[in-house]
């Protein structure tokens, strides 16, 4: 029998914990977008701009190929370290590790083999950025028996994890693995004690549902959810209420009662596209600041940001306009993935 008592006992911390710095990848693929052209450059633009606002509060380092280096860093500005890693796209959450700490010093680098949600997307490149950002790190690559993504996992650094069924229990991503399996592997690979399922909505985007479009921790014992007032039609809306009602009445790691608060999405967007990603949960945390997509909305925007300023004191709140990210179904939460400092 092998005595495992002085392996490490790794976890993944909370987003609002210290940051080394912040991982996003370079959308390089145009055929993703149409093809070469104005809207490639646009979605470009977007991710760039929120990379060099990062880059103003904690290194960011930008996965890229070297032949894309040139456009990158003209965008991006001189504060983003370009890193030679090939990607296709830019959802560094899902394609990206998900860092880990042992609370004595360590980092490791759990790699949930990117499939391209359930290949639904091309990946040939992004499928090893796992495995790259953690060589880059200089840490151990911790490969989990499951698929899946970061962006489908919503944890408080004590225990708690919240994620969608939709999502998990999936036979596009873990074919034949029962929920109590995912579960029981979920918590050994982020130092887990609790999960909380939210049956989600299979189909209705490419994620199956991403727990982090939906509810998201913004301190242990607190959720923020963002749903649209009186659409009860609206399938995400009832994904929202039946979040809601669970988490209501449940408790977190720790027994916590949840504290829910709704932040309703905006009213007016600059945008038609049926993929726009209209709600405010899709918001990242980071050293001394929160990044927050803002959308023309001059009511509901600053509701968010009145919100947001007082959940996370001390902390700046920078709204951005990232529509061109937001109409590909993702948000700012999406392309970011955060390095703990350990």
């Amino acid at each position: 029998m092998t005595d495992n008592t002085n392996a490490p006992r790794w976890f993944a911390p909370a987003e609002a914990a210290p940051h080394a710095g912040t991982w996003m990848c370079w959308p390089t693929d145009a055929e993703i977008y149409g093809g070469p052209g104005a809207y490639h450059e646009a979605v470009q633009e977007h991710l760039a701009g929120l990379a060099a606002a990062i880059a103003e509060h904690e290194p960011v380092f930008l996965a890229a190929g070297v032949e894309h280096h040139a456009l990158a860093r003209k965008l991006c500005g001189p504060k983003v370290t370009l890193v030679d890693i090939p990607t296709d796209d830019m959802w560094a959450r899902d394609n990206g590790a998900v860092f880990l700490t042992d609370g004595k010093g360590g980092l490791a680098a759990r790699d949930y083999n990117f499939n391209g949600w359930g290949n639904k997307e091309r990946h040939s490149l992004d499928k090893d950025i796992a495995a790259a950002m953690a060589d880059h790190a200089g840490c151990p690559r911790l490969v989990s028996g499951l698929i899946g993504e970061g962006g489908g996992l919503e944890y408080d650094g004590e225990g708690t994890l919240i994620l969608t069924e939709s999502c998990w229990v999936n036979d596009n991503r873990n074919p034949g693995k029962s929920r109590d399996a995912i579960e029981a592997e979920l918590k050994a690979d982020l130092g887990i004690e609790k999960v909380i399922w939210i049956p989600g909505i299979a189909g209705e985007d490419d994620t199956d549902g991403h727990i982090d479009g939906v509810a998201r921790i913004t301190a242990p014992g607190m959720v923020v959810i963002s749903s649209a007032e009186g659409d009860d039609q609206d399938p995400w809306n009832a994904v929202i209420y039946e979040t809601r009602d669970i988490l209501a009445n449940e408790t977190d790691a720790r027994g916590r009662a949840f504290t829910v608060i709704d932040v309703p999405c905006p009213e007016d967007v600059r945008s038609d596209d049926p993929d726009f990603d209209i709600g405010y949960a899709n918001y990242y945390v980071g050293n001394g600041a929160v990044y927050l997509p803002e959308f023309g909305d001059i009511r509901r925007d600053g509701f968010a940001r009145e919100t947001f300023t007082r959940l996370f004191p001390g902390r700046k709140v920078v709204a951005l306009n990232v529509d061109r990210i937001l109409e590909n179904g993702g948000g700012i939460h999406c392309v970011t993935q955060q390095q703990p400092l350990v």
